[in-house]
Protein backbone atom coordinates (compact mmCIF):
# COMPACT_ATOMS: atom_id res chain seq x y z
CA UNK A 1 0.00 0.00 0.00
CA UNK A 2 1.45 3.36 -0.81
CA UNK A 3 0.32 7.00 0.44
CA UNK A 4 1.01 9.82 -1.77
CA UNK A 5 1.01 13.17 0.21
CA UNK A 6 -0.99 15.64 -2.30
CA UNK A 7 -1.05 18.13 0.42
CA UNK A 8 -0.64 18.79 4.44
CA UNK A 9 -0.99 22.36 5.07
CA UNK A 10 -3.13 24.04 7.35
CA UNK A 11 -5.92 26.68 6.46
CA UNK A 12 -2.91 29.50 5.77
CA UNK A 13 -0.64 27.78 3.11
CA UNK A 14 1.85 28.16 5.97
CA UNK A 15 5.28 26.52 4.94
CA UNK A 16 3.82 27.15 1.07
CA UNK A 17 2.01 23.79 1.34
CA UNK A 18 -0.92 22.56 -0.27
CA UNK A 19 -4.35 22.25 1.37
CA UNK A 20 -5.35 18.47 3.42
CA UNK A 21 -5.06 15.77 0.96
CA UNK A 22 -3.46 12.04 0.90
CA UNK A 23 -4.04 9.58 -1.79
CA UNK A 24 -3.94 5.93 -0.75
CA UNK A 25 -3.73 3.55 -3.10
CA UNK A 26 -3.20 -0.44 -3.34
CA UNK A 27 -1.82 -0.57 -6.64
CA UNK A 28 -5.26 -0.38 -8.96
CA UNK A 29 -7.30 1.57 -6.92
CA UNK A 30 -7.17 5.08 -5.16
CA UNK A 31 -8.59 6.76 -1.78
CA UNK A 32 -8.67 10.03 -1.02
CA UNK A 33 -8.35 10.83 2.64
CA UNK A 34 -9.98 14.79 2.53
CA UNK A 35 -9.76 16.97 -0.56
CA UNK A 36 -9.03 20.41 0.25
CA UNK A 37 -8.82 23.01 -2.37
CA UNK A 38 -5.83 22.57 -4.36
CA UNK A 39 -6.24 18.82 -4.50
CA UNK A 40 -6.97 18.34 -8.19
CA UNK A 41 -3.80 20.49 -9.16
CA UNK A 42 -1.51 18.40 -7.28
CA UNK A 43 -3.79 15.29 -8.42
CA UNK A 44 -2.31 16.62 -12.12
CA UNK A 45 0.86 17.16 -10.58
CA UNK A 46 1.51 13.84 -9.72
CA UNK A 47 0.18 12.50 -12.99
CA UNK A 48 -2.85 10.91 -11.37
CA UNK A 49 -5.90 9.76 -13.34
CA UNK A 50 -9.21 10.31 -11.81
CA UNK A 51 -10.94 7.87 -12.72
CA UNK A 52 -8.46 5.68 -10.63
CA UNK A 53 -10.16 7.11 -7.90
CA UNK A 54 -13.03 5.53 -6.17
CA UNK A 55 -13.71 6.85 -2.88
CA UNK A 56 -13.48 10.28 -1.46
CA UNK A 57 -13.57 10.00 2.80
CA UNK A 58 -14.15 13.70 4.22
CA UNK A 59 -13.21 14.43 7.94
CA UNK A 60 -14.89 17.59 8.48
CA UNK A 61 -16.56 20.47 6.22
CA UNK A 62 -13.90 23.27 6.32
CA UNK A 63 -12.49 24.26 2.87
CA UNK A 64 -9.14 23.44 3.32
CA UNK A 65 -10.84 19.87 3.69
CA UNK A 66 -13.24 19.64 1.27
CA UNK A 67 -13.21 22.64 -0.69
CA UNK A 68 -11.50 20.72 -3.35
CA UNK A 69 -14.45 18.32 -4.19
CA UNK A 70 -16.23 20.54 -7.18
CA UNK A 71 -13.14 20.81 -8.88
CA UNK A 72 -12.28 17.43 -8.93
CA UNK A 73 -16.22 16.76 -10.18
CA UNK A 74 -16.41 19.74 -12.85
CA UNK A 75 -13.42 17.80 -14.13
CA UNK A 76 -15.44 14.30 -13.86
CA UNK A 77 -18.29 16.08 -15.55
CA UNK A 78 -16.92 18.19 -18.43
CA UNK A 79 -13.52 17.86 -19.13
CA UNK A 80 -12.68 13.79 -18.62
CA UNK A 81 -16.75 12.48 -18.47
CA UNK A 82 -16.10 9.70 -15.40
CA UNK A 83 -17.17 6.18 -16.44
CA UNK A 84 -16.34 4.75 -13.06
CA UNK A 85 -18.41 5.19 -10.17
CA UNK A 86 -17.66 7.65 -7.30
CA UNK A 87 -18.09 7.25 -3.51
CA UNK A 88 -18.24 10.33 -1.02
CA UNK A 89 -18.21 9.39 2.63
CA UNK A 90 -18.34 11.97 5.26
CA UNK A 91 -20.50 13.09 8.57
CA UNK A 92 -24.14 13.38 8.86
CA UNK A 93 -25.49 15.95 5.94
CA UNK A 94 -22.51 15.34 3.56
CA UNK A 95 -24.70 14.93 0.81
CA UNK A 96 -26.13 18.09 1.15
CA UNK A 97 -23.03 20.20 1.97
CA UNK A 98 -21.59 18.96 -0.83
CA UNK A 99 -24.32 20.00 -3.70
CA UNK A 100 -24.77 23.32 -1.82
CA UNK A 101 -20.86 24.25 -1.97
CA UNK A 102 -20.62 22.94 -5.67
CA UNK A 103 -23.61 25.44 -6.78
CA UNK A 104 -21.70 28.08 -4.89
CA UNK A 105 -18.39 27.73 -6.39
CA UNK A 106 -20.11 26.68 -9.89
CA UNK A 107 -23.42 27.64 -10.09
CA UNK A 108 -25.67 25.77 -12.58
CA UNK A 109 -23.74 22.63 -12.13
CA UNK A 110 -24.92 20.65 -8.66
CA UNK A 111 -27.99 19.58 -10.24
CA UNK A 112 -25.52 17.91 -12.90
CA UNK A 113 -23.94 16.02 -10.59
CA UNK A 114 -27.07 13.98 -9.90
CA UNK A 115 -26.68 12.45 -13.44
CA UNK A 116 -23.68 11.16 -12.33
CA UNK A 117 -22.58 7.49 -10.71
CA UNK A 118 -22.13 9.09 -7.40
CA UNK A 119 -23.11 7.99 -4.08
CA UNK A 120 -22.96 9.39 -0.72
CA UNK A 121 -22.59 7.52 2.38
CA UNK A 122 -23.03 9.22 5.95
CA UNK A 123 -20.67 7.89 8.69
CA UNK A 124 -21.55 7.50 12.44
CA UNK A 125 -18.93 7.16 15.55
CA UNK A 126 -18.86 4.13 16.56
CA UNK A 127 -20.08 1.83 13.64
CA UNK A 128 -18.03 0.39 11.00
CA UNK A 129 -19.21 1.57 7.39
CA UNK A 130 -18.28 -1.42 5.27
CA UNK A 131 -17.90 -0.60 1.32
CA UNK A 132 -16.66 -2.77 -1.04
CA UNK A 133 -13.74 -4.55 1.11
CA UNK A 134 -12.78 -1.34 2.92
CA UNK A 135 -13.68 -0.37 6.59
CA UNK A 136 -13.93 3.06 7.35
CA UNK A 137 -14.08 3.96 11.45
CA UNK A 138 -14.73 7.84 12.86
CA UNK A 139 -14.46 9.21 15.95
CA UNK A 140 -15.74 12.64 16.52
CA UNK A 141 -12.95 15.41 17.23
CA UNK A 142 -12.77 18.32 19.29
CA UNK A 143 -12.56 21.22 16.50
CA UNK A 144 -15.19 23.58 15.20
CA UNK A 145 -18.26 22.25 15.98
CA UNK A 146 -20.23 23.41 13.07
CA UNK A 147 -17.92 21.83 10.53
CA UNK A 148 -18.64 17.91 12.03
CA UNK A 149 -15.55 17.50 12.73
CA UNK A 150 -14.06 13.99 12.99
CA UNK A 151 -11.50 11.54 12.96
CA UNK A 152 -11.16 8.70 10.58
CA UNK A 153 -9.44 5.33 10.36
CA UNK A 154 -9.56 3.38 7.07
CA UNK A 155 -8.93 -0.38 7.28
CA UNK A 156 -8.36 -1.78 3.84
CA UNK A 157 -6.41 -5.16 2.37
CA UNK A 158 -5.11 -5.87 5.97
CA UNK A 159 -3.54 -2.08 6.39
CA UNK A 160 -4.75 0.49 8.40
CA UNK A 161 -4.35 4.57 8.35
CA UNK A 162 -5.51 6.44 10.69
CA UNK A 163 -6.10 9.92 10.47
CA UNK A 164 -6.93 12.87 13.12
CA UNK A 165 -8.11 15.16 10.83
CA UNK A 166 -8.26 18.46 12.97
CA UNK A 167 -8.59 18.47 16.76
CA UNK A 168 -7.51 19.04 20.10
CA UNK A 169 -6.50 16.56 22.41
CA UNK A 170 -8.91 13.63 22.73
CA UNK A 171 -9.11 10.65 24.04
CA UNK A 172 -10.26 8.87 20.71
CA UNK A 173 -7.02 9.39 19.61
CA UNK A 174 -5.85 6.42 21.59
CA UNK A 175 -8.50 3.75 19.59
CA UNK A 176 -7.88 5.76 16.34
CA UNK A 177 -4.36 4.98 16.15
CA UNK A 178 -4.34 2.02 17.83
CA UNK A 179 -2.27 -1.03 16.01
CA UNK A 180 -2.01 1.20 12.63
CA UNK A 181 0.35 0.95 10.16
CA UNK A 182 0.53 4.98 9.33
CA UNK A 183 -1.13 7.57 11.71
CA UNK A 184 -1.30 10.84 10.36
CA UNK A 185 -1.87 12.91 13.64
CA UNK A 186 -2.52 16.80 13.13
CA UNK A 187 0.50 19.14 14.81
CA UNK A 188 -0.48 23.19 14.55
CA UNK A 189 1.50 24.41 17.26
CA UNK A 190 4.84 23.67 18.93
CA UNK A 191 3.90 24.37 23.01
CA UNK A 192 0.23 26.62 22.60
CA UNK A 193 -2.61 24.73 24.11
CA UNK A 194 -5.62 25.72 22.41
CA UNK A 195 -9.25 23.93 21.58
CA UNK A 196 -9.12 22.85 18.11
CA UNK A 197 -5.79 22.01 17.60
CA UNK A 198 -2.89 19.74 19.12
CA UNK A 199 0.97 21.05 20.10
CA UNK A 200 3.74 19.16 19.50
CA UNK A 201 4.91 19.22 23.37
CA UNK A 202 1.63 18.05 24.44
CA UNK A 203 1.80 15.18 21.69
CA UNK A 204 5.39 13.95 23.16
CA UNK A 205 3.62 13.63 26.37
CA UNK A 206 1.07 11.30 25.14
CA UNK A 207 3.54 9.76 22.50
CA UNK A 208 3.45 6.48 24.61
CA UNK A 209 -0.32 5.83 24.30
CA UNK A 210 -0.14 5.68 20.75
CA UNK A 211 0.37 1.83 19.18
CA UNK A 212 1.02 2.86 15.69
CA UNK A 213 3.87 1.51 12.93
CA UNK A 214 4.18 5.25 12.13
CA UNK A 215 3.36 8.79 13.23
CA UNK A 216 3.76 11.86 10.76
CA UNK A 217 2.77 14.96 11.50
CA UNK A 218 0.64 17.21 9.05
CA UNK A 219 -1.19 20.44 9.67
CA UNK A 220 1.85 22.36 10.84
CA UNK A 221 1.91 26.09 11.52
CA UNK A 222 5.73 27.72 10.51
CA UNK A 223 7.05 27.08 13.88
CA UNK A 224 6.30 23.66 13.48
CA UNK A 225 7.26 23.90 10.17
CA UNK A 226 10.82 25.13 10.86
CA UNK A 227 11.63 24.01 14.21
CA UNK A 228 14.77 21.97 14.50
CA UNK A 229 13.80 20.11 17.57
CA UNK A 230 10.78 17.93 16.14
CA UNK A 231 11.78 14.21 16.61
CA UNK A 232 8.28 12.74 15.13
CA UNK A 233 8.40 13.00 11.64
CA UNK A 234 6.68 15.31 9.54
CA UNK A 235 4.83 15.22 6.10
CA UNK A 236 6.02 17.33 2.82
CA UNK A 237 3.71 17.25 0.25
CA UNK A 238 4.52 14.99 -2.91
CA UNK A 239 5.94 12.66 0.30
CA UNK A 240 5.37 8.95 -0.67
CA UNK A 241 4.90 6.36 2.37
CA UNK A 242 4.83 2.58 1.50
CA UNK A 243 3.52 0.65 4.43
Amino acid sequence: MELTVLGCGDAFGNGGRNNTSFLVSNGSERVLLDCGTSTLIRLKHEGIDLESISTIIITHFHGDHYGGIPFFLISSMFENPRKNPLTIIGPEGVAKRVYDLQEAMYAGTAAKTLEMDLTYHEYTEGVPLELDGKVIKAWKAEHSLPSFPHMIRLEWEGKVVAFSGDTSWTEHLIPLSDVSDLFICECNFLDQVSFGHLGYSELLEKRELFNAKQIWLTHMANEVIESPDISLNRLTDGLKITF
